[in-house]
């Protein structure tokens, strides 16, 4: 499409926002952690699935609650760094916190 980038609004997803949808787009492992590949996989990390930062643990950050498909996980920042996802352009951010 025009006007269009290749890589803009990717990133990896423990540099995601909180509460915003996304969606994966790859994942890739570093190679003394190969298992990390399948174990993503298997928990629902796939390309085109869609995946949400839902909070980061205090203090540090680390690890993060992430939702893929129907079901809630903690990953470390390490693993969320090998998945490459963009943001769902129109997707609306869920509000955290009370106003």
């Amino acid at each position: 499409m025009a006007g269009e980038q290749a890589g803009v609004g990717r990133i990896t997803l423990d540099h995601a926002v909180v509460g915003q949808a996304l969606t994966v787009l790859s994942v890739q492992v570093p190679k003394t952690s190969a298992e990390w590949s399948h174990w993503l996989e298997e928990i629902g990390f796939v390309p085109g699935e869609r995946v949400e930062l839902l909070a980061r643990a205090m203090p540090g950050g680390d690890p993060l609650a992430i939702r893929v498909g129907q079901s809630t996980f903690a990953l470390r920042c390490a693993e969320a760094a090998c998945i490459e996802v963009m943001p769902i352009i129109g997707a609306a951010k869920v509000a955290t916190g009370s106003a």
